[in-house]
């Protein structure tokens, strides 16, 4: 894990010496900050202090400071990082000014999993997004970041192979299983209102499906539920019929993306972030294998509750011509790397 890490880290450092720059005697306000993104936000974030002496200060909201210093003890004992509890639809603004505000919170992976109840979801990102919102008011801020999600377009068509911003689908409003895509366009025209009204620079990350380390195993992400498979089971097994289309951008090239977008996005606009390399569940599935466990089997379920409905859209591959354009960012970690970086950080063991 530490050798996959410092890899990273350095690649990080290396690709985008000018956000780091403009990060110097900056501080930062990051909800979602222990989260998967979060994760990858914070470990880039404070090396970069280390080893820069940035005078960077970072603070983030967490529901359990404890939970997550146990869980990264580097991190929370570094000085440049505060961590401040509380829940992020009715948290205490801390006495503190900051410049940038990142603002990915939501309701976890694990819990979106275990069947939280879609209107508890949409209401702790749509309240949560309002309070953070008051509080960059409050103190002034001069740039917020918040990170959308794919899901906002709604189901992408059918002819269409690469998603772009100007695409303008919806989710569904009487699927109520649409509650995250719902949320983040309400939580989206909050911070475009007010950005408008206050005068910060807001910039939207609509962003699409990852691979990498710290990213869980054994919830509902197929590229991750193949790889825990291919190290510890005896196959590795297809639910649907595994001709769906996802694409995976590796989340060490993700840190940069987010401080790009940050840093030099153009205020109101929406960006895709994500790979736009598309492949199907399948052919995900055999990859997987051959670089991982070359003599495993692959059973393909056909089950057809993994097949339809908006829950298993058909092709989700967004168009990052304007990210590729306008601010030069590009996948750089190819898939069969991705993967194995993210099994070699896993912690398990092959047969």
């Amino acid at each position: 894990m530490n050798d996959v890490l410092a890899q990273d880290l350095a690649r990080i450092m290396q690709r985008s010496p000018a956000l780091w720059a403009a990060l110097r005697c900056r501080a930062i306000f990051l909800t979602g900050g222990t989260g998967l993104f979060g994760r990858w936000l914070l470990e880039a974030l404070l090396h970069a202090n280390r080893e820069l002496g940035l005078a960077l200060r970072v603070t983030v909201l967490t529901r359990n400071a404890q939970a997550f210093a146990q869980q990264a003890p580097h991190l929370a004992s570094d000085k440049a990082l505060t961590l401040h509890n509380g829940d992020v639809r009715d948290f205490e603004f801390p006495q503190a000014r900051f410049d940038y505000i990142i603002h990915g919170a939501t309701t976890s992976a694990s819990e979106t999993f275990h069947g939280e109840d879609p209107l508890n979801k949409f209401d702790t990102l749509v309240d949560g997004t309002r309070h953070v919102l008051d509080f960059a008011t409050r103190y002034g801020i001069e740039r917020f970041l918040f990170l959308s999600s794919g899901v906002a377009y709604g189901t992408q068509p059918a002819d269409m192979t690469h998603m772009p911003e100007t695409y303008m689908g919806a989710p569904d409003t009487c699927d109520v299983d649409t509650a995250l895509g719902q949320a983040k366009r309400a939580a989206e025209y909050l911070t475009s209102y007010y950005a408008n009204k206050h005068g910060w620079n807001n910039t939207i990350a609509r962003c699409f499906s990852f691979a990498g380390p710290f990213m869980p195993l054994d919830l509902h992400y197929a590229i991750g539920n193949f790889i825990a498979q291919a190290l510890s089971k005896d196959e590795i097994v297809v639910k649907g019929d595994g001709t769906h289309l996802r694409s995976y951008l590796y989340l060490g090239d993700l840190v940069t993306w987010l401080l790009t977008l940050l840093l030099q996005g153009r205020s109101g606009e929406i960006y895709n972030v994500g790979s736009d390399e598309a492949v199907s569940i399948y052919e995900l599935a055999k990859q997987v294998r051959d670089t991982l466990s070359p003599d495993k089997n692959i059973r393909v379920l056909g089950d057809t509750k993994h097949s339809i409905g908006n829950a298993a859209r058909n092709r989700y591959v967004p168009d990052i011509t304007k990210a590729r354009n306008k601010l030069c960012l590009a996948p750089w970690t190819d898939l069969g790397e991705s993967i194995q970086y993210t099994a070699a950080c896993s912690g398990r063991q092959r047969e």
